[in-house]
């Protein structure tokens, strides 16, 4: 009986963990499927204006393939929660949600680029 309890403690903490990253996930998830939504995570100050251009980029390239995204910058950690223990983000690290969750992960912008270049060539 208590091997039971024991098992049924071990499953519930695992699950109260997996609800919290996937509450992440659905936070910035878009509703329809023809919509991304770039995240970008940093820990003190938002990327620079070149950064953000660059990003910015992205966007008409996605909209050419009538791909709508909107773009995030999220603080790594707020009050309400902490990505990188939810997400296991790291600063300038960049997420790329569609409606099924993510779809792109990069940690460098160049990366995200190549990524986006080969939806946009499809």
């Amino acid at each position: 009986m208590k091997k039971l309890y024991c098992w049924l403690v071990v499953m519930m903490v695992f699950a109260g963990c997996a609800s919290g990253s996937q509450q992440a996930v659905q936070h910035f998830t878009p509703s329809s499927q023809n919509e991304y939504h770039i995240v970008v995570f940093y820990e003190t100050d938002p990327p620079n204006k070149k950064y953000q251009s660059s990003i910015e980029g992205m966007k008409v390239l996605l909209a050419r393939k009538n791909i709508d995204a909107a773009v995030t910058y999220q603080k790594i950690e707020t009050d309400q929660r902490n990505y990188e223990e939810l997400l296991q983000v790291q600063d300038q690290q960049i997420l790329v949600f569609d409606y099924k969750g993510i779809k792109f992960n990069a940690r460098n912008i160049e990366v995200l680029e190549g990524m986006i270049l080969q939806v946009a060539n499809e």
